[in-house]
C-alpha cells in the first residue's frame, strides 16, 4: 500500500537455557521506541529525498498483533501480500476520492 506500511517484528529469546533474571550485555528496548526510531530516522531519510524538511510522514501512533503461533504467523503473512490488490478500493486512494468528488 502507498499510504501505509505492514512488517513482521521477530523477538526471539535470547536467554533460552538460562535464568530469564540474568542481565545480559544488550538492553532490551520497548517495542515503541523501537517504531518511533524508525519512524524518526525514516521520516528525515524521506524529506532529505523530497526537499521537504519538517514534513510529517507517519501517523503518531501504530497497531501491533502479538502473532502467537505458525498458523497466525502463515495468516497475517497473506494478509500482508495480499494486502496492495485493495488499495484500488482504500478510502484514502487519491484517484479514488477525485473520483467521488
Amino acid at each position: 500500500m502507498p499510504n501505509h506500511l505492514h512488517g513482521i517484528i521477530v523477538i526471539s529469546d535470547q536467554c533460552r537455557g538460562g535464568s530469564r533474571t540474568a542481565h545480559s550485555s544488550m538492553p532490551h528496548k520497548p517495542l515503541g521506541r523501537l517504531v518511533g526510531a524508525f519512524k524518526t530516522v525514516s521520516t528525515k531519510r524521506i524529506n532529505l529525498a523530497r526537499n521537504t524538511p519538517g514534513q510529517p510522514i507517519w501517523q503518531r501512533n501504530y497497531y501491533e498483533h502479538v502473532i502467537r503461533n505458525d498458523r497466525e504467523l502463515t495468516d497475517v503473512r497473506e494478509y500482508i501480500v495480499n494486502n496492495p490488490i485493495k488499495w484500488e478500493l482504500d478510502k484514502y486512494n487519491p484517484e479514488i476520492q477525485s473520483d467521488r468528488a
